[in-house]
């Protein structure tokens, strides 16, 4: 982001990150360039921020959120996992190899490959359909609100993690968690993420 910002002559800031969190690569820079009022065409900025997202994942050390690796693991064998992200499918891949989840979550489906992506429900509605889990059924695990507000429009509940949650997240999730620890695997099993 701050490389693609930078050639446009622009900065990153923590506000502009905001409207655009968790949403993909087309959408990302769609999003900058109607809040920052480029004049230059969106197209090439489009193309820009993905390639520099796949040169980042494939090139910069990986600093994982703190406790999702281990969530996955916690979690591995107890239903069916997909990762249903806004990144390219490449991208996904990339990141899932290099952390060592490929053997826990082998469906992955990136939302350039469905209709709309987050907020919009496609990406996590693709993942319920090749698990064969109805979307009631399904947990969903976020990082943002726009992740928050899919997974509902999904009609599925939504545990996020959030270091500074705002009401209108609190509003669409189901609950939310200042750390992937507090959610334990006897939880999931028992349907609740107390």
């Amino acid at each position: 982001e701050e490389t693609v910002l930078t050639s446009v002559g622009e900065r990153f800031t923590e506000e502009l990150a905001a409207h655009y969190q968790g949403m993909n690569a087309a959408d990302v820079a769609a999003t900058m360039h109607r809040v920052l009022g480029l004049a230059s065409p969106l197209p090439p900025l489009q193309r820009r921020l993905r390639e520099e997202l796949l040169r980042g994942v494939r090139e910069i050390p990986l600093e994982p959120v703190p406790g999702a690796v281990a969530l996955v693991r916690r979690l591995a064998g107890l239903a069916p996992m997909a990762v249903a992200s806004g990144s390219p499918a490449e991208a996904i891949a990339i990141v899932v190899r290099r952390l060592g989840l490929a053997d826990c979550l082998p469906t992955l489906v990136s939302s350039e490959s469905v209709p709309r992506g987050k907020p919009h429900p496609d990406v996590f509605l693709e993942c319920a359909r090749i698990l064969g889990a109805p979307p009631r059924q399904c947990l969903v695990f976020e990082d943002s609100l726009v992740g928050a507000q899919a997974a509902r429009a999904a009609g599925m509940a939504c545990l996020v993690r959030s270091l500074a949650p705002t009401e209108e997240l609190r509003a669409v999730a189901t609950r939310v968690v200042a750390s992937w620890d507090e959610i334990t695997r006897e939880a999931v099993i028992a349907g609740s993420s107390e």
